[in-house]
């Protein structure tokens, strides 16, 4: 009765449960059951492999493997190298033993013999379900590290896959498929394992064939010298050789990077001037620079001219300017985008902007172009977060009424509210994603000029591979007047000695930038201090100086605290910074001439040098400390550089070999990091990538008459404007 009960009670919710169960499944899982059906799997399978993105065979063809393992060598037991993944053969498994441990922990031994008759041992732990599957007498092959244990050659849990002795092959080859041959390893997903995806792509490959098709022009594929698109994808899964398996993945990349560079020019191509009235193509008015060049309290440098001339006539040609200004911190980048603007104005009537990562940044930048642009009767305004409501209606209000010449703000400025009334000329400050976000912004301002600039020193090559609609200068020279910093890998133990002599410059009015990788301890993350622990330390090392001397700088501030922090540190009301890398974007202060970066094994080369130039900001010696926990060699030989190198693009080719590109182009989409180093180092190769890319474009302008490279350019595109 009470169950009868219960049953009556809870069936309306059981019920409703199950047709909310379908319809959030129909909702939230989007996949085509056909899918179901040619794969011979469970729905489960299926909605994960949805969830993926994967939803047609075709997706599921172009799941690449993340690596493979050579199972064509085998070796017998006697030639083996210990600790490295090996693949031996077993001629049959003679016993099965079985010891239970402590805490019911079981522990399988197997003893085999290869076709040398040499004994192995295999150790599998607390799995009874693949121990019963493996039979006496039968034939395996074991992928595995070996090792030598109380005098036995033991392989602990490998991978065992049935198979054959090659007289009793089969003439189809399947009953070898994953033995024998160079064999491809998936990455896991969901708990759907590697050699579930390796089994359905082998019974599914005879459908490239019939799904997959050539999008390349043919003089394309023969100048390259390319696979074609159904043998790279063939290969790319079950390579039938090591050759084969090296021209799919240059196929695979170089296709990558011809859809980087197509999608680059159209994007130059697009942005153009939508108004009749183009800038009369003529040589710059450099008489026009004479007021600004004089109020400069410097000269400028051979490469600064170089680069101010080359802007000066992109302004004058008939297209938007898209340049990429790379300079080394301390190139005064800032005065280069600060005559550009005046010339905008003088000679063009034109407005400018200047769009700044951080606030603080944005509020340095106002007062450099303010210094320079107000004594010669332009209007200069700061637009930030930071600003009353009044305040930033006023500044609007002006800026559509042409009543302001240069504007420094933030994103703030890409609100739908904010209009110019002749904007000509955008400088963008450290986004290298910004372009590829907010080219359509712009767009509507009638596609004016556009200078990138960044202090993260890019490769040439990289230049090229991923910002390739962009022209690159460089501003390599440094004023004469520039000291080199001292820098120096420290341990923790000679960090503490420093304190006597750091309390010395602190006396001599110069003050110190103690620089942390975290704001808070991460378990993932060992040995390293957060900014918070490490401003306790300091506090309590420093105990001469009050502790309202040592100030805490970290990303989780709010804007005006930020602030009020580096204005503080700034009018000298405190000695010493602990900060984390907030301070690499361009905070200016004088005389703060000692560095110490705690932890200094966890950033890369370019992020070290870009921190350490922010004790370079004037004509007093500087010292840069890079304390390290770490005490292995690659560790320690690899932060020595820093002592001898200044060049930054050395360090960033040492850093692109050795970090990989995601170290130079750390805000950059993670597709592009999937290109090996080797490619992103090959400027030649990439030169011609370009060059054929451009070829393409002007033979096809539209695409239209090679629809199957259209589609393959519109694959996954999302990916590429993320």
């Amino acid at each position: 009765m009470i169950c009868q009960i219960f049953y009556d009670f809870f069936l309306p919710w059981i019920e409703l449960w199950k047709k909310y169960s379908e319809i959030r499944f129909c909702i939230f899982v989007n996949f085509d059951m056909s899918l179901k059906d040619e794969l011979k799997t469970t729905p489960r399978y299926v909605q994960i492999l949805a969830q993926n993105g994967i939803t047609t065979m075709r997706d599921f063809l172009s799941y690449f493997p993340r690596t493979y393992e050579d199972r064509s060598k085998i070796a017998p037991l006697d030639s083996l190298i210990f600790d490295a993944k090996w693949v031996a053969a077993t001629k049959w498994l003679i016993t099965k033993k079985t010891r239970i441990l402590v805490h019911w922990k079981t522990i399988y031994d197997i003893l085999f013999q290869d076709v040398h008759w040499n004994i192995g041992h295999i150790s599998i732990f607390n799995s009874g379900f693949l121990a019963s599957k493996l039979s006496e007498k039968s034939r395996y092959i074991i992928v595995g590290k070996p090792q030598m244990k109380y005098g036995k050659i033991t392989f602990s849990h490998p991978d065992l896959i049935p198979t054959v002795a090659p007289e009793e092959e089969s003439e189809d080859g399947d009953s070898s498929y994953n033995s024998g041959r160079i064999f491809p390893i998936y990455s896991e997903m969901l708990g759907i394992k590697p050699w579930w995806f390796a089994q359905k792509i082998w019974t599914n490959l005879y459908k490239i064939d019939q799904i997959f098709s050539e999008y390349l022009p043919d003089e394309f594929v023969k100048e390259f010298q390319l696979l074609d698109v159904k043998s790279t994808i063939k290969n790319l899964h079950f390579p039938d050789s090591d050759g084969l398996k090296n021209k799919a993945l240059y196929r695979l990349f170089f296709d990558r990077l011809l859809r980087i560079q197509i999608f680059s020019l159209q994007n130059k191509l697009n942005y153009h001037w939508t108004i009749d009235d183009l800038p009369v193509s003529e040589n710059p008015h450099r008489e026009i620079l004479k007021p600004i060049m004089d109020l400069l309290p410097f000269q400028l440098t051979v490469a600064q001219k170089k680069v101010i001339i080359q802007i000066l006539e992109d302004f004058h040609r008939n297209s938007p300017m898209l340049r990429l200004l790379q300079w080394d911190v301390g190139s005064w980048k800032t005065i280069v985008a600060t005559i550009a603007m005046r010339y905008i104005r003088k000679q063009f009537h034109g407005q400018s902007v200047l769009l700044a990562p951080l606030e603080v940044l944005a509020n340095q930048h106002f007062k450099t172009l303010a210094k320079f642009l107000l004594p010669l009767w332009l209007r200069v305004e700061l637009l930030t977060g930071s600003l009353t409501k009044s305040e930033k209606t006023k500044i609007k209000s002006d800026l559509k009424q042409w009543k302001i010449d240069v504007l420094v703000t933030t994103h703030a400025v890409l609100q739908d509210d904010v209009d110019f009334k002749n904007l000509m000329f955008v400088c963008i400050d450290e986004q290298h994603k910004f372009w590829v976000k907010q080219r359509a912004v712009f767009k509507k301002f009638n596609s004016p000029h556009i200078l990138q600039m960044t202090a993260t020193p890019i490769p040439r090559s990289m230049a090229l591979a991923f910002f390739g609609e962009f022209d690159v200068s460089i501003i390599d020279q440094l004023p004469e007047w520039r000291q080199k910093i001292d820098t120096k890998v420290i341990s923790a133990n000679e960090w503490l000695k420093l304190k006597p002599w750091i309390l010395q410059k602190i006396g001599q009015w110069q003050r110190v930038f103690i620089v942390t990788p975290l704001i808070e301890d991460s378990e993932k993350m060992e040995e390293v201090q957060s900014a918070v622990s490490s401003h306790a330390e300091i506090c309590q090392l420093f105990e001469e100086l009050p502790n309202d001397e040592i100030l805490l700088l970290h990303w989780r501030l709010n804007s005006k605290d930020k602030d009020k922090i580096m204005q503080k540190f700034k009018d000298w009301k405190a000695k010493i910074l602990v900060s984390t890398t907030i301070i690499e974007v361009g905070v200016d202060i004088p005389e703060a001439t000692v560095m110490v970066i705690k932890n200094a094994e966890r950033f890369g080369l370019s992020q070290l040098h870009q921190l350490r130039w922010r004790i370079w900001r004037s004509e007093l010696k500087s010292y840069c400390f890079l304390e390290t926990l770490k005490k292995s060699w690659d560790s320690y030989k690899r932060l020595k550089i820093m002592e001898e190198v200044s060049d930054w693009f050395k360090l960033a080719e040492y850093d692109l070999k050795n970090r990989g590109s995601g170290e130079i182009l750390g805000t950059m989409q993670s597709w592009q990091s999937d290109i090996p180093i080797e490619i992103l180092s090959d400027l030649k190769f990439l030169e011609k990538v370009q060059e054929w890319a451009k070829w393409i474009l002007k033979h096809y302008p539209d695409l239209k008459e090679l629809p199957a490279l259209q589609n393959f350019l519109n694959e996954k595109i999302g990916d590429i404007l993320a």
